[in-house]
């Protein structure tokens, strides 16, 4: 029993000088998406990053992120349905693609710009049409800003993006903002706006966009939990009711 307790305390110990993921004020790495969305984020040269998001219906969304230049990242995602309860687990017939490249690092008096390439979108894959439930940002423009005040450090986030999958002859771009609040030096609370006007040209929503939050965790160095609260502005036509995601993400070194 004194073992344990002591194993206990040691892991409970290590955890607190060793963290951080990327919540919190004494988080070691940058917060590569808001909640759905890209920010300018990236992972250092050298690193890499796995993250499983595990969304309604058994759906596990599986990415990964490697920088093999600097200011460069580059991944793959893979998602599948009924991977968790019963019925035929479905996979993904084509791979996400996902590059980022920033090219205005941030300091005091400038944010940060990062340019990209993301087809990675979130909620169930259709191998039928292509697409996710919701449409990855394709070609995005993001810009990001860190400050500190008196409630620890707070970031905020913007962008335009065109997805490849608008389903329309028509061509528009949207938009997206978000912002990051740390409490203490673990957490953080994210939340995003992202207007979704490739699902309202396809009449798939009610044109309010998506408003997405997270609670985010820093466990231990180079891992970070977090919650998903997502449509909470009611946007899909079928759906009147707020969708909860759990993720795990885990930075590492090559």
């Amino acid at each position: 029993m004194k073992r344990l307790i002591f194993f206990i305390s040691l892991l409970a110990f290590s955890l607190n000088c060793y963290c951080q993921g990327t919540a919190g004020n004494s988080a070691a790495f940058e917060t590569r998406d808001i909640v759905d969305m890209p920010t300018a984020g990236i992972i250092p040269k050298g690193d890499y990053a796995v993250d499983l998001v595990y969304f309604d219906n058994g759906g596990i969304a599986f990415t990964f992120n490697y920088a093999r230049w600097r200011n460069f990242n580059i991944g793959t995602a893979l998602s599948a349905q009924n991977f968790v309860g019963s019925g035929e687990i479905t996979l993904q017939n084509i791979p996400a693609i996902l590059l980022k490249y920033r090219f205005i690092n941030e300091t005091i008096e400038v944010p940060a710009f990062a340019v990209g390439l993301s087809t990675r979108g979130s909620g169930m894959y259709s191998n039928s049409s292509n697409r996710y439930a919701i449409a990855s940002p394709g070609i995005f423009l993001a810009i990001s800003k860190n400050f500190r005040w008196d409630l620890g450090s707070i970031a905020t986030h913007a962008g335009l993006n065109y997805s490849f999958e608008n389903s329309t002859d028509e061509f528009f771009i949207n938009y997206f903002a978000g912002i990051e609040q740390s409490i203490g030096n673990r957490v953080a609370v994210n939340a995003e706006y992202n207007a979704g006007m490739f699902e309202w040209k396809a009449g798939r929503t009610k044109g309010r966009g998506f408003l997405n939050t997270s609670l985010r965790y820093s466990l231990g160095y180079g891992f970070t939990l977090q919650f998903q609260f997502r449509d909470m502005l009611n946007n899909f036509k079928n759906s009147d009711k707020i969708t909860r995601y759990f993720g795990i993400e885990w930075v590492g070194k090559h």
